[in-house]
């Protein structure tokens, strides 16, 4: 990816990349991922194509950035969870939240690209990522026999799990509600227990 979150950017270029991002956004709620040039990203963006990739390698790096800046939006980035450790609970709350206020693009997208489809999974991995890093980097191991990869893993896919079912099988749920799954789910709504003979 050519961006560097780390690098502070001017408005110039925030604007320029805010427009290519709108670009993409608006294309994918139109027509499949797969039948999106870079050609009609620059006119809808209304910047030549010079520019685009002197910000982009291509349109799948344009789409990182895109998944990029929603998480962002929920303060929420692979890059910034070292300085900001958030328990499990917080993690799922501000990602429910970016699902919450992104619903009707994440239908009209869906609408266009299948659940199963490249586009679909680029989507889900970069926020079991995202939700991966903020966890495994809060997990306190003095307290916990599980290393904190595993943990991690766990609760990232718990999480993604329980949103997908919410918001792409269109469940109305409350996030109380959906923290009361969570919470259900992570700790073993499934007893094992021994047959009663």
């Amino acid at each position: 990816m050519k961006y560097d979150p780390n690098i502070k950017q001017s408005r110039g270029i925030e604007r320029t990349q805010r427009a290519f991002a709108t670009a993409m956004f608006d294309s994918l709620a139109e027509k499949p991922f797969d039948k999106i040039t870079v050609n009609a990203l620059c006119e809808k963006a209304d910047y030549p194509r010079a520019t685009f990739y002197n910000y982009f390698d291509d349109k799948f790096d344009l789409l990182n950035f895109c998944w990029f800046k929603l998480g962002q939006d929920t303060h929420l980035d692979v890059n910034n969870t070292q300085e900001n450790k958030l328990t499990i609970k917080e993690t799922f709350a501000q990602i429910y939240k970016l699902f919450e206020d992104y619903q009707s693009l994440l239908l009209s997208i869906i609408e266009n690209n299948p659940i199963d489809s490249p586009l679909v999974n680029h989507f889900v991995r970069h926020f079991t990522d995202v939700i991966y890093a903020s966890i495994k980097n809060s997990v306190d191991t003095k307290v916990i026999h599980t290393p904190s990869e595993l943990v991690a893993q766990h609760c990232s896919t718990t999480i993604i799990e329980i949103l997908k079912w919410i918001y792409l099988g269109q469940h109305k749920v409350t996030l109380d509600e959906a923290e009361t799954y969570l919470t259900e789910l992570l700790s073993g709504p499934i007893h094992l227990q021994k047959n009663k003979q």
